[in-house]
């Protein structure tokens, strides 16, 4: 009833033409002002000008449940988790180590093997492609486990302060030297490897 109430009031100029992804921003706009808001956030003229009648506004809902149907179907978002994927490179620079194994966990464990069978792509080539991106990121994630910081315990035990150089034998550890590079390989080769499973799903 408050979006009826909110199209009602909306000033629509007759003949405007509106994109798909106008009527997909407007959507989006709508569904979101239509939700209970206290008195100090609610916005009233934002709904009289965005200029959409209501047949354009039940339209472009329409596109939106289209587009959210699409992106549901298995091939699609396996393109969505190759796109997560791909964002562990930057979280191996930044040393980021609980949200890239939280990424590698969500693209690459149960769920790819969910999505491989809803979309009826499991075959030998695909499950040989699926393993392989797998082993491609055994050594990321077996690292950025050894650099969790977990309640509790201390990873740097034993190493020297930043700065500090040990002169005495039996003293405190020189910090070993990060070296991305064979990390971000690694990254490299699962995702040439997710790519080939994707044209192998979609052949």
């Amino acid at each position: 009833m408050a979006l009826l109430s909110a199209v009602s009031a909306l000033r629509v100029s007759s003949g405007t033409a509106q994109s798909r992804r106008g009527l997909l921003k407007a959507a989006a706009s709508v569904s979101v002002l239509a939700l209970p808001r206290g008195p100090a956030s609610a916005r009233p003229t934002d709904l009289a000008s965005s200029g959409l009648s209501k047949e354009e506004l039940y339209a472009a809902a329409k596109a939106r449940a289209e587009e959210e149907k699409v992106a549901a179907l298995p091939i699609n978002q396996l393109k969505a988790s190759r796109a997560k994927l791909s964002t562990a490179s930057d979280l191996i620079d930044s040393a980021q180590w609980t949200e890239l194994r939280d990424v590698i966990q969500a693209t690459t464990g149960p769920k790819l093997s969910e999505l491989l069978k809803e979309g009826s792509f499991v075959n030998p080539e695909a499950r040989s492609l699926t393993t392989k991106v797998r082993k491609d990121l055994f050594s990321v994630d077996k690292y950025a486990y050894s650099k969790q910081n977990f309640p509790g315990s201390d990873v740097f035990a034993g190493y020297c302060a930043e700065g500090v150089v040990p002169r005495e034998t039996g003293g405190c550890k020189v910090k070993p030297v990060y070296d991305p590079a064979p990390l971000q390989a690694a990254v490299k080769d699962a995702l040439a490897d997710f790519d080939a499973l994707i044209k192998v799903c979609e052949a």
